[in-house]
């Protein structure tokens, strides 16, 4: 059965923040553990990467649902640019 883009989109936001989660959890035990504060830092920051682009595919989830692109040729040029924004930091 094929996927629609939006459940497709989903899947992708879920497994990033499951990932962020499990980052999280891993600093957490890093905390407890007495880890040093530049090992948790290094963690944090991956936290928080990973999130951004969380926030990035919701976005681009919602530009995609909300845009009025009829033809294929729209479509295809609309993705092209939301690819682009994922990309950028």
């Amino acid at each position: 059965m094929t996927q629609t883009p939006e459940e497709v989109a989903s899947k992708k936001i879920t497994s990033r923040l499951k990932r962020s989660r499990g980052q999280l959890d891993a600093v957490l035990r890093m905390m407890d553990e007495g880890k040093p504060c530049n090992e948790v830092l290094m963690q944090l920051s991956a936290v928080k990467s990973s999130v951004d682009k969380a926030m990035k595919l919701v976005i681009a989830q919602n530009i995609r649902k909300s845009s009025n692109c009829t033809s294929e040729k729209q479509l295809a040029e609309l993705q092209e640019s939301l690819d682009l924004m994922l990309k950028t930091k």
